[in-house]
């Protein structure tokens, strides 16, 4: 059957990107080996689509006879299915990135199709080309099956099932593509990343070649809303500009991320903070420190040794009038909800712990115990800013 016929005049070709990072908002679903499945509001005007394009044109004219209310409900499951098999594309992505020691924080649906947003990066060419690789090999099993099964059931459900093998199928390929930071791109920055070497010059190599093809599927979106078939086109369109954006900023994050592998916390981080005592009143604490210091943030301790974290948001809760009864030690963040690191450690890896907790500050104690700093968000946007300078 004509792929024209299979994929339909209203159907939209939806791409799977996967990101390193900020994955967009969604609300979650589900999770599954302890990875958030989360949905976008985008998916539900994706799956309106497909639901709209197959019921009210592809299945009818493939498979007439039935009732509306039939081409509905299996349109809607297929739609269903076809979502389900994205996920099940990026679970690909995210099992093998877990086996190679990578964080998977979330796989999110949107408006693009998939991100798998990972907690850091691959550390080796090799587990990189291996996670890029495992998303279409999982959509290609799925759409092989799918087309097999299809053959024997024909008529309505069979024409279903081979539109959605053909879609993942389509899927596998069209993210084939050398467009970073398709998979394709993924896989070619890979490949380029073992022959130079340098993670940064594999980035960049692959970041221009995604451009370029981005800015092709711009042209030909253009082409096509000139020739008249004008929501295809507008969906090329979108397609390159996302592309060519999602490169550009995938590109800007390696310059910064790889350098920040050579620091440590006690490169970047402010040395002998100052401090409060858990017993100071709220009163004394507010005079002595919020009103004449510069931090937003102080440590609590004993003897040198770190029980807490005070902040504003800490005395928010408490009011005015009970501030010279109220304790410091009452009101801290305890030390079991606070990001600590030692002077040594690795700033990349710091960067992973605030990403898992959601925290942006963290208390640096040594071998004894004893805290000898604070890493705060502003000493990790002088440096950020600093690699920015030096990086262009």
């Amino acid at each position: 059957m004509p792929a024209r016929t299979l994929v339909g005049r209203r159907s939209l070709a939806v791409t799977v990107v996967r990101g390193e990072d900020g994955a967009m908002d969604g609300f979650l679903v589900g999770r599954v080996r302890g990875i958030d499945l989360r949905l976008n509001w985008s998916v539900m005007v994706i799956a309106g689509l497909v639901t709209w394009s197959l019921a009210d044109g592809i299945l009818p004219e493939e498979a007439p006879g039935r009732s509306t209310t039939t081409y509905w409900m299996v349109a809607a499951l297929t739609a269903v299915a076809f979502f389900l098999a994205l996920t099940a594309h990026e679970m690909g992505h995210s099992l093998v990135a877990i086996r190679y020691g990578v964080e998977v924080k979330s796989i999110t649906l949107w408006l693009f199709g998939g991100v798998a947003q990972l907690g850091s990066s691959p550390s080796t060419a090799g587990s990189a080309l291996q996670i890029a690789i495992a998303g279409p090999l999982v959509s290609v099993a799925i759409g092989v099956v799918a087309l097999a099964v299809a053959v024997p059931f024909g008529g309505l459900v069979g024409f279903a099932m081979m539109w959605f093998g053909t879609m993942n199928v389509f899927l596998a390929v069209f993210n084939m593509l050398p467009a970073f930071p398709l998979d394709g791109g993924r896989v070619y920055q890979a490949w380029r990343w073992r022959r130079s070497g340098s993670r940064i010059e594999a980035t960049d190599d692959a970041v221009r070649v995604g451009r370029f093809i981005g800015g092709l599927l711009v042209a030909l979106g253009l082409l096509q809303a000139a020739a008249g078939v004008v929501l295809s086109g507008v969906w090329m369109m979108m397609i390159g500009w996302f592309l060519r954006e999602a490169a550009r900023a995938e590109g800007h994050q390696a310059h910064v991320e790889v350098p920040l592998r050579r620091y440590r916390v006690v490169d970047v981080m402010t040395a002998d903070p100052l401090t409060v005592t858990p017993e100071t009143t709220l009163t004394s604490f507010v005079a002595g420190r919020f009103m004449g210091g510069r931090h937003a943030a102080y440590p609590v301790t004993i003897e040198g040794q770190p029980v807490g974290l005070m902040t504003v948001d800490d005395i928010r809760g408490v009011p005015e009038e009970r501030w010279s009864e109220v304790t410091v030690g009452r009101v801290a963040s305890p030390m079991g909800e606070l990001v600590t690191a030692a002077p040594d450690d690795h700033l990349i890896d710091l960067f992973n712990r605030f990403g898992r907790a959601g925290e942006h500050r963290a208390l640096v104690i040594d071998d004894s115990g004893q805290l000898v700093g604070i890493v705060a968000p502003s000493d990790i946007a002088r440096l950020v800013s600093s690699l920015e300078l030096v990086t262009g």
